[in-house]
């Protein structure tokens, strides 16, 4: 998995080969997290930053889209028979708000200048909104699990994290119905 993994983010033409080799290592230490979790029974794991967000991160800063690997393929062959993946869905502008009131700075978000600081937020508003649109169209029905919560300027971190509970609990709901349903 990690070739894959590092053909794709080679491939996409990183901004300079330390990124490229920084999302290559966060990317390939989340999968082994999953694959070392994923054999425990009756565990529920929640990674905030987690696998689309390792994805959407190399898409953010990428030269070139078309690569020999797919990051919807990888996305499968790691699988998600057993994943909820909740889109938080709002303006960039409460993203990029609440980003600049955090003290420190590791957020490829907040590595640029004032002068590309709207193009780096309208790419990485983009590369969410097509991630979103392929999971939606591109997964069979019974992997399909994308979470949506709507986040508007006025919720707090509470309120956004109270409404995505709700939305896993019910995707959770969904998926256990589905496999019921199927004999599973």
């Amino acid at each position: 998995m990690v070739v894959r993994i590092a053909r794709f983010v080679f491939e996409s033409g990183q901004s300079s080969i330390i990124d490229a080799v920084k999302v290559i290592w966060n990317f390939s230490v989340l999968v082994a997290y999953v694959e070392n979790e994923r054999p425990r029974k009756n565990t529920i794991i929640i990674m905030d930053q987690g696998l689309l967000q390792g994805f959407w991160s190399i898409l953010l800063k990428s030269k070139h889209r078309a690569t020999s690997e797919k990051w919807l393929d990888i996305l499968s062959a790691i699988g998600v028979h057993d994943m909820v993946f909740v889109h938080l869905r709002g303006e960039a502008g409460v993203a990029r708000d609440r980003l600049l009131t955090r003290g420190d700075r590791t957020s490829r978000m907040q590595r640029t200048s004032p002068d590309r600081d709207l193009d780096l937020w309208s790419s990485a508003d983009r590369a969410c909104r097509e991630m979103a649109a392929v999971l939606e169209t591109g997964m069979r029905t019974e992997d399909h699990v994308l979470a949506a919560v709507d986040v508007d300027r006025l919720a707090s971190p509470e309120d956004v994290a109270e409404r995505a509970l709700e939305v896993v609990l019910l995707a959770c709901l969904d998926r256990h119905r589905l496999c019921g349903s199927a004999g599973q």
